[in-house]
């Protein structure tokens, strides 16, 4: 037993050195040192909260400074997609979602809606200040592996509207800019949920979801148990089956197809997809697909994203992109551990690698 812990500590050592050292050559490449970028990548790792001044204090380094290294992560993306590109050769299915980053801690809690939004917690019954977030994630489809690619900052309509935000955009804008990354993946389908209807993300490749209170101008019953229907119909008023459907977006009309079923465990699903060639199947698959990002906002959390706020949006930006990059090289060590969860791995580091201390034993930073 006590060879099997061994080589099990051994082998991580190795396998942590191979996934921190990836983080750090993408920081590294906006000129930060080498003890910066590697006391950034092992901010999840550091006990209590995974804060700029807690890094600080830890690796003895200028809290100032590392301010300033957090805007230079945020130009840190794009070589970091490219490096993913090197890795995802195949097709891909882009995930577009959002999430709220509580900052209950935050020195900037007081003033959240300058940076983000207030919500209603569920889970504390309160209202509590934090950042909207709009995550991107891509499903290898070969290697059936996912990885996050991003997550920004943005406003909602109302504070974009009103003028209380300069530096952000919604994030129907911001998703809409994203879909660049049509030009560096081979990207199959783009899959995200029903509050994404926009002629901006609305295009070829498309499969999401309809509210039920959607107008339809036109249905049309696929195994041809029902006539076409003319006329303003809820896609609520339809029952389960598949469908060629028009409907109005903006000022142009579009032809979906709709398969509406009720599920035992998830109650109707209204799904559709504006790839005309696909199968109830691979639509149904499709969405599953979707379910992977939530995974992400689970583990990026637990890695202690929430854990800190700025008054800056792009040092706000450089340390969410930061969490970006973690998520994925600790996923990397789950699998290669056959661990199950962000928390088994922190405490596994805590218990059998000596915690940020034996960390940087193992990085030589002391």
């Amino acid at each position: 037993m006590k060879n099997e812990i061994k080589d099990l500590v051994s082998r991580a050592k190795a396998e942590l050195i191979n996934t921190i050292n990836f983080v750090v050559g993408t920081l590294r490449m906006q000129g930060l040192t080498k003890k910066v970028a590697i006391a950034l990548a092992l901010i999840a790792f550091i006990s209590d909260r995974a804060s700029v001044k807690n890094i600080s204090e830890t690796f003895n380094l200028d809290y100032n400074n590392l301010l300033k290294a957090l805007e230079e992560v945020e130009k840190a993306w794009t070589n970091y997609l490219d490096k993913l590109r090197e890795l995802i050769k195949g097709p891909v299915v882009i995930i577009i979602d959002d999430t709220f980053d509580h900052k209950e801690y935050a020195r900037a809690r007081n003033r959240a809606s300058g940076q983000g939004n207030y919500i209603m917690c569920q889970a504390h019954k309160r209202f509590e200040s934090g950042v909207q977030l709009l995550t991107i994630a891509i499903y290898d489809l070969n290697t059936k592996k996912a990885y996050m690619i991003g997550a920004f900052p943005y406003a909602t309509r109302e504070m974009y509207e009103r003028g209380m935000v300069k530096e952000f955009q919604t994030k129907i804008q911001m998703a809409s800019a994203l879909m660049k990354l049509r030009e560096k993946f081979q990207v199959m389908r783009v899959v995200f949920d029903s509050w994404y209807w926009s002629s901006e993300l609305v295009t070829d490749k498309v499969v999401s979801e309809l509210k039920s209170n959607r107008r339809v101008l036109r249905v049309k019953s696929i195994q041809g148990t029902h006539d076409e229907v003319e006329g303003h119909l809820h896609v609520g008023d339809l029952p389960p089956g598949s469908y060629l459907v028009d409907l109005t977006l903006k000022d142009k009309v579009i032809t979906v197809k709709l398969f509406v079923e009720e599920y035992k465990d998830y109650g109707r699903r209204n799904l559709y997809t504006t790839d005309l060639s696909l199968s109830k199947e691979e639509v149904e698959e499709t969405w599953r697909i979707r379910w992977e990002i939530e995974k992400f906002h689970r583990d990026i959390k637990a890695l202690g994203l929430q854990d800190t706020s700025f008054f800056k949006r792009v040092r706000l930006q450089g340390y969410v992109l930061l969490f970006v990059m973690l998520v994925n090289a600790v996923r990397e060590l789950l699998a290669s551990l056959n661990l199950r969860s962000v928390e088994e791995l922190l405490r596994f580091v805590e218990r059998h690698l000596g915690g940020i201390v034996g960390l940087m034993k193992i990085f030589k930073l002391r």
